[in-house]
């Protein structure tokens, strides 16, 4: 097996604090980067937790699994950060802490990044000056190639700051809602014809190399460097959904992973949707079951 280029994923670790349960391990880069180590990709987490007991748990538990802790920054100036959930009508509702250390990521304390890689972010860590100078200076290094998974928490992001974000990078994931708010539609098409044009000009006009559209249950859509459109056939949903938390990240991992070991776009699709359909039906974004993610490997002949 080929060597997989590395993957640098830069963002929010925390705390997500549901109302009947306790604080779970999160945040969407976090998430990522979890599943991706679980898959033996061995990520760098780029991220700032507080000089707090929350901050020590979050080290901890990297370590346990496998991942190194080398570019988590611990501030003595700020907590570790927490979000604050809420289930209504089914989906989740976030109430994102402010000034939380992820905010201030340290530029001067980044790595150094050369070579061919991945880089992968989500746009929450951009909302604060601090971390969003951080994120800017690892943009753009030869051989990146960025993957910008678009996550809008009100009021935290900017519509010119996201749209110069992802313009000219190499995949971008968001979901119908998302795609609307940033081509600056009144709502998303509710036709399926007009929403994948909506895509196929969004992509185009920011020089996007490759945009995927989620679409919760009714899968997802990808619109390739030449415009083509890729559909994945939907897999049927095998457990009951829990919560939706963390089901995106569980996609952007896959994503991920297969663009690591080059699988073509149809297969990758399918396969993120499918762990995507395991993790909806456990409560929170995380497994800490190493035979769980055993099984997706030998399904997807990674072992």
């Amino acid at each position: 097996m080929n060597e997989l280029l590395p993957v640098y994923v830069f963002g929010e670790v925390l705390y997500d604090c549901f109302p009947e349960n306790d604080p779970m391990l999160g945040g969407a880069p976090f998430n990522v980067a979890w599943h991706l180590q679980a898959f033996d990709v061995a990520p760098v987490m780029i991220s700032a937790v507080g000089d707090d007991a929350l901050g020590q748990n979050i080290c901890q538990k990297m370590q346990q699994w496998g991942m190194t802790t080398q570019q988590i920054q611990v501030d003595p100036h700020h907590d570790t950060g927490i979000v604050n959930v809420a289930i209504v009508a089914g989906e989740p509702s976030y109430d994102i802490v402010l000034n939380a250390a992820y905010d201030h990521i340290n530029q001067q304390k980044l790595p150094t990044i050369t070579g061919e890689h991945f880089f992968y972010h989500g746009s929450l860590a951009a909302r604060c000056s601090a971390s969003r100078e951080a994120l800017e200076s690892l943009h753009g290094r030869p051989g990146q190639r960025t993957f910008i998974d678009v996550n809008l928490r009100e009021p935290w992001w900017e519509p010119a700051c996201l749209k110069s974000m992802v313009h000219g990078v190499y995949c971008v994931k968001l979901n119908q809602h998302e795609l609307a708010l940033l081509a600056e539609l009144p709502a998303p098409p509710t036709d399926r014809d007009a929403l994948v044009e909506t895509a196929v000009n969004f992509r185009l006009t920011n020089n996007i190399t490759h945009l995927i559209v989620t679409l919760g249950a009714d899968g997802a859509f990808l619109v390739d460097e030449i415009g083509s459109v890729v559909t994945p056939e939907m897999t049927p949903q095998l457990t009951t959904v829990v919560d939706t938390v963390g089901a995106g990240d569980a996609f952007a991992a896959v994503v991920l992973v297969g663009m690591l070991h080059q699988w073509d776009w149809r297969t990758t699709l399918e396969r993120a949707q499918q762990f995507a359909g395991f993790i909806v039906g456990q409560q929170g974004a995380l497994s800490d079951n190493p035979a769980i993610y055993r099984d997706f490997k030998c399904l997807w002949g990674l072992i």
